[in-house]
């Protein structure tokens, strides 16, 4: 069953049952009203009879009395109270047909159906002019209440008829406006599957319902995908130009040591050297290519706080025992809250460059302004100004010849850009050529506070 038969179906069945409801509410309400309006009427002429008798000094002309207070086509039943033998004092009605029933006691009124006629009837004690206590039953027929009632459902049923037609028109109004943006929907999800493509869908503007922000989040989602989808493309059509460089180097001193065997010592040491050496560089791009992925699935940030100088010290200490390199370091007392593993793996990547680059000294600095300022400065060959603004592109290299040198494959800066991007921290570069280059890291301290000294 489609959406739209869902919800005209549903929306017709509700609407019936809650008109039903409330018709059959007025229809009953109406009903116990017109009966207690005639009781309080019939009670009304009960009363009036009763003082009326009480007025008598004899029993002579009392029929008359009886007679003037005789509801229209009903009947006045005179009984003596503790009379068991059912025979009446007086008996008065306008018919030819005697009518009577018995009164419930627990009840005003009594109402009772005669003949398809609605009667009610109710009992009022009196006091005869010769001292009997009797008791006067007065019954009324309703013909008018019959037909009342059913002009009522008549006109209840008509209304629900009415009523259902409009309540249509709404459900199909709706329908449209729910459905419509649902099949545009699919519509164009199965043109993207169809096509491999990424195509949004129109929104409208100055609109905020729920059907707007479906429309939105799709098209976002649209273009993530479609942005992912590049990257993909980008990263493969990167990852398999970078890789078959050191396999083709691989492949050809694999060949000539098939070719000339190795009775020369010089060819093989020189074809093991290279093929070690270019295994190791494809380790290590395979492993960055991993780490970048890896830093585009974690986007979540867990915050501590911690001391920025020994945690900085521990980084350059691991740098400084695994290559023996010289590192000046200048760190305030001072803590920041930010996510200390992403942090850390974005320090190493820039002193790690700086150590691949330089021979020389490197020099990091750290100073406290409305942010932390940490500068990474190395004194080596520098970049070029041109190549500035595409360090952090993937697989981007200023030099393959040094790079392939220095183990380098243009995925580092790539990964560290991630990380800063994720730690709201800003990352810019400064280099010239022969003097070095310096990396600036700015972080939000994040409420971190400078020790006092």
């Amino acid at each position: 069953m489609k959406l739209n038969t869902k919800v005209n179906l549903f929306s017709m069945l509700l609407t019936s049952v809650i008109l039903i409801g409330s018709f059959t509410g007025i229809y009953y309400l109406y009903k116990e009203f017109a009966f207690s309006t005639e009781a309080e009427q019939l009670q009304a002429r009960a009363n009036e009879l009763t003082t009326a008798i009480s007025a008598l000094e004899s029993m002579d002309g009392i029929d008359s009395i009886f007679g003037a207070y005789l509801p229209t086509d009903g009947a006045i039943i005179v009984r003596e109270i503790d009379d068991n033998t059912g025979k009446p004092l007086i008996r008065l009605q306008k018919t030819s047909e005697q009518i009577d029933f018995k009164l419930d006691p627990a009840q005003h009124y009594t109402e009772k159906t005669i003949h398809d006629v609605p009667h009610i009837a109710l009992a009022t004690p009196i006091i005869l002019p010769n001292d009997e206590i009797a008791e006067a039953k007065l019954i009324q027929p309703l013909p008018t209440i019959t037909d009342n009632m059913n002009r009522l459902l008549i006109i209840l049923v008509l209304m629900t008829l009415v009523a259902l037609i409009p309540i249509y028109l709404a459900s199909q109004l709706f329908v449209q406006l729910i459905v419509k943006p649902v099949l545009q929907l699919t519509s164009t999800m199965e043109k993207n599957i169809q096509q491999s493509s990424y195509e949004q869908i129109p929104t409208r503007k100055q609109s905020n319902d729920e059907i707007a922000q479906m429309a939105t989040t799709y098209n976002h989602l649209m273009a993530q995908l479609e942005d992912a989808h590049d990257k993909q493309q980008q990263f493969v059509g990167n990852a398999s130009h970078e890789l078959k460089t050191p396999l083709t180097v691989i492949e050809s001193y694999t060949k000539l040591l098939k070719r000339r065997g190795t009775q020369d010592a010089k060819i093989t040491e020189e074809a093991l050297e290279a093929i070690l050496k270019e295994t190791t560089n494809m380790k290590a791009m395979i492993e960055q290519m991993l780490a970048l992925a890896k830093t585009n699935e974690m986007t979540k940030i867990n915050m501590t706080t911690f001391a920025l100088q020994p945690f900085i010290d521990q980084i350059v200490q691991s740098i400084k025992t695994a290559y023996h390199r010289e590192i000046h370091v200048n760190i305030p007392d001072v803590d920041i809250t930010t996510d200390e593993a992403k942090l850390k793996q974005l320090l190493f990547i820039f002193i790690d460059n700086a150590r691949k680059y330089s021979d020389d000294v490197i020099k990091i600095h750290a100073s406290v302004k409305n942010d932390l300022h940490i500068s990474i400065q190395d004194f080596g060959v520098g970049i070029p100004q041109e190549d500035l603004p595409n360090l952090f592109h993937r697989f981007y290299r200023v030099d393959k010849d040094r790079n392939r040198k220095t183990g380098g494959t243009g995925i580092g800066l790539s990964i560290a850009k991630e990380l800063a991007d994720r730690l709201n921290a800003e990352v810019s570069i400064d280099s010239e050529l022969g003097k070095g280059t310096t990396i600036l890291l700015i972080v939000p301290l994040s409420g971190g506070a400078q020790h006092e000294g």
